[in-house]
């Protein structure tokens, strides 16, 4: 009875909802003092086709999903708190208490790719994934987690060589390099400069199978979207400043430093090859 009122509850703000205990997924240095049981798990596609020369990976280009998700997913939980008054309802995304890849195996949600990330059959890889963590307790079923098509192209085109057996080498990932604080070796740099984005990496999702023929998502729709990031877009900013113009936008959490030092690598790539 409950499950059935949670799924149309779901339903009725456009989202699919799949369900996980806890106990199986959470993390165990993780404390949770709530008497949380059941992880209501859904998720947002926000795929679109880039735009010539976007300088940022597509994720990047649209609102910070860390203020679009919880605006999406705080309606449900109000709507769930109006049905079980008694009850616990926390929104997650990203910073979560449990392992949120797991979750999306087990509960049916998608498969995981040789890249390492979920794959849906209708919007592919290109997902955030979100919950809402309560400490109503719903039967659950653990599915049979299945494997994507084994394909390998994901690994073959990473350029970095980060993804082998299905694992992916974090300290080689380009999306993780242009996040990273600080100097970079002279390989790492290269790695950024070879692949051109400023922020992020597409490469293991472009070559998918399973990402064809995606349709954009209403995420891409709602969100104006940033085309690219130069020097003339953050020139004479102070750290502060850059964040306050940014402010919705995912790639800040690093500070104007990191953005500028792989805006210049860029840069000298672009320059090299003009020469």
């Amino acid at each position: 009875m409950k499950r059935s009122i949670i799924e149309k509850i779901f339903e009725r703000h456009g989202q699919k909802v799949f369900f996980a205990s806890f106990e199986n997924v959470k993390f165990e240095n993780k404390k949770d003092d709530k008497g949380y049981r059941t992880v209501f798990l859904t998720y947002i596609p926000y795929f679109y086709h880039a735009e010539e020369d976007q300088n940022l990976c597509l994720y990047a280009a649209l609102e910070d999903y860390h203020k679009y998700i919880p605006r999406k997913l705080e309606p449900i939980k109000e709507e769930l708190q109006k049905e079980f008054p008694e009850n616990i309802f926390d929104v997650y995304t990203d910073n979560s208490p449990i392992d949120e890849k797991l979750a999306a195996e087990i509960s049916g949600l998608g498969m995981r790719g040789k890249n390492t990330l979920i794959i849906t059959k209708e919007h592919g890889s290109y997902i955030f994934l979100a919950e809402i963590i309560s400490d109503i307790d719903i039967q659950t079923e653990t599915q049979v987690q299945k494997n994507c098509l084994g394909c390998g192209e994901c690994e073959k085109a990473c350029p970095s060589g980060a993804l082998k057996n299905g694992k992916c080498d974090i300290s080689k990932c380009i999306s993780a390099l242009t996040q990273k604080k600080g100097e970079l070796t002279a390989e790492e740099k290269e790695a950024i400069k070879n692949n051109g984005l400023v922020w992020g990496c597409d490469r293991c999702q472009k070559v998918c199978p399973m990402n064809k023929d995606l349709t954009e998502s209403a995420y891409s729709k709602e969100t104006v979207k940033l085309k690219a990031l130069t020097h003339s877009d953050i020139s004479g900013l102070s750290d502060k400043e850059f964040r306050t113009k940014y402010h919705d936008r995912a790639f800040t959490w690093r500070g104007l430093s990191t953005v500028k030092r792989n805006i210049d690598l860029i840069n000298e790539r672009r320059k090299t090859n003009e020469n």
